[in-house]
């Protein structure tokens, strides 16, 4: 192999860094769980600063947006959909309540259940949300084309769908919020 042609396939895919360096990455650049935190460390700063900028805390995004696509959804589905313990979507939930932004009533199928509806502000706030997390969206995925982009999340949406069915749906107690 010349030293003018780099050595191509996922094996050799690398991280460029600010610094100049260039890491390949082996193997890890088909893993998964590698990816997937890395990804995460990488953009959970801007996850922090879109928190900020609409006075919100962990967890209330979420919340936010699976009730908004949800009306009337339990808080028992709501934990289960975002991978949260039900003790940490209760205080979401009452947090978000005593702000004005939700409301809960008791389901007359099953009085053990509470029912969540988004308010007229809660909706207003879910729709700056909704177009502040695309704004972010498409800076991230500025050099990717829109069809690539669309592949992406339906695999990762199918996978992450396909996981959740076999899934036990337990949760260690450090993925509290």
């Amino acid at each position: 192999m010349s030293e003018e042609t780099p050595p191509t396939g996922p094996d050799n895919r690398a991280f460029r860094f600010k610094s100049g360096a260039v890491i390949r990455a082996g193997w890890l650049s088909q893993d998964l769980p590698f990816l997937s935190r890395s990804l995460r460390y990488l953009i959970r700063g801007q996850g922090d600063e879109l928190r900020h900028d609409h006075d919100l805390e962990s967890g209330d995004i979420g919340v936010l947006a699976v009730v908004a696509s949800n009306p009337g959804v339990t808080q028992n589905d709501l934990a289960a959909s975002l991978v949260l313990k039900k003790s940490a979507v209760t205080r979401v939930v009452q947090r978000l309540e005593k702000r004005g932004f939700l409301t809960r009533r008791r389901s007359p199928q099953d009085r053990r259940a509470n029912l969540l509806t988004l308010t007229e502000t809660g909706e207003a706030v879910s729709a700056r949300l909704r177009a502040a997390t695309q704004a972010k969206h498409d800076k991230w995925f500025e050099t990717i084309a829109p069809e690539e982009r669309a592949v992406f999340f339906d695999v990762l949406f199918r996978l992450v769908d396909h996981l959740a069915e076999t899934h036990s749906g337990d949760l260690p107690e450090s993925d509290d919020d």
